[in-house]
């Protein structure tokens, strides 16, 4: 019985050896073709293919986009260097992010305006550092967004081309001369897609699957409005606007403070700190800050009108001022409150 075992294993392992040995000119085949692919590839597309293997394999969202980025940095930039070598680019670059400074002033504007309840001409200083805080956002995500329609549009324009090319027309190259465009194409276009994702996931404070989700949900829904008639999408637009409403409270319980901390041996900057860190989001922190700016660099400790012992002051007019107080328990950590001035010279009128 063991001879006929030794002889079955001998020649099992006799069957595997040839097999190994002709299998052996397939892998080194197989082998020769992914150095060469991975020889011809730019290092961008290298990086693009480990982004997407982080994205596979680990699963990690904020690894691949931080790979990705350092990617299209790497294969943009030179491109952006040479758009702006031009006359036409520097218009082209110049105009673009004029238009993004443009509407971040405005926006800048409304968000202090919502921090202080009156008109942000008040607030010139706070206005500006509102304006810092939101142009990196802004700028960034623009500039994304830009690039994912671009990246969508690319593979279409790679496929005309590919069209034309068999009837003589020499002088359409592709943009980029790499290793497959069309298929670098699309990847660039998923993790452009990835990267929008987590930036909205960072600033709103949310998870990227999350956001995904809304983002699905919001298109469905535009979608099936766009099929209903005139009074289905009226109807369908206030439904929406009731479910807005509805979240907006839940958020903003969300971002106060907790109550039942006893804050009484705390310092006022150590619960000032900890309600920066209760608070969600990147915008809902910034108009903390904001409101944290107003008070501290903005307002004057002294004032020719009456106002509070613990509070500070800006000057709205001749009568009115907006009076600042640190309040735990307000929207921001501080309240800001237009009062009548009631200094030497003018007495405010009784009611």
């Amino acid at each position: 019985m063991r001879r006929y075992l030794k002889i079955a294993k001998w020649r099992a392992n006799k069957q595997f050896q040839q097999q190994q040995r002709s299998w052996q000119p397939h892998k080194t085949r197989l082998v020769e073709r992914l150095q060469a692919i991975w020889f011809n590839l730019s290092t961008a597309q290298k990086l693009y293919l480990l982004a997407l293997s982080s994205l596979i394999v680990l699963q990690s969202g904020w690894l691949s986009a931080t790979i990705t980025i350092i990617a299209l940095v790497i294969e943009f930039w030179p491109k952006f260097n040479q758009l702006w070598h031009s006359l036409a680019g520097k218009a082209l670059i110049l105009i673009f992010y004029a238009s993004i400074a443009n509407f971040v002033l405005a926006g800048a504007s409304g968000i202090v305006n919502d921090v202080t309840h009156v008109s942000s001409s008040h607030f010139n200083y706070t206005h500006n550092f509102a304006t810092l805080l939101y142009l990196p956002p802004w700028a960034m995500g623009v500039t994304l967004g830009t690039l994912l329609l671009f990246q969508l549009f690319l593979p279409f324009y790679i496929f005309i081309l590919l069209l034309i090319k068999p009837f003589g027309s020499e002088r359409v190259k592709f943009i980029s001369q790499s290793y497959s465009p069309l298929l670098t194409a699309i990847v660039r276009f998923v993790l452009a897609s990835v990267v929008f994702i987590n930036l909205i996931s960072f600033l709103d404070d949310k998870p990227p699957e999350e956001v995904l989700d809304n983002m699905v949900s919001t298109f469905l829904d535009s979608k099936v409005i766009a099929k209903e008639s005139g009074e289905e999408q009226q109807k369908a637009v206030e439904e929406l606007g009731e479910k807005l409403e509805q979240q907006l409270p839940e958020n903003k319980e969300s971002s106060a403070p907790s109550q039942d901390v006893d804050i009484k041996g705390d310092s006022e900057t150590a619960e000032n700190l900890r309600q920066f860190l209760d608070t969600k989001g990147y915008f809902e922190r910034s108009k903390r800050l904001i409101a944290m700016f107003a008070y501290s660099f903005e307002a004057d400790s002294y004032s020719r009108c009456l106002k509070a012992e613990n509070s500070k002051a800006v000057e709205l007019n001749d009568y009115e001022i907006v009076q600042v107080t640190p309040d735990h328990n307000a929207e921001y950590g501080y309240r800001f409150e237009v009062i009548a001035c009631d200094s030497p010279g003018v007495t405010p009128v009784a009611k």
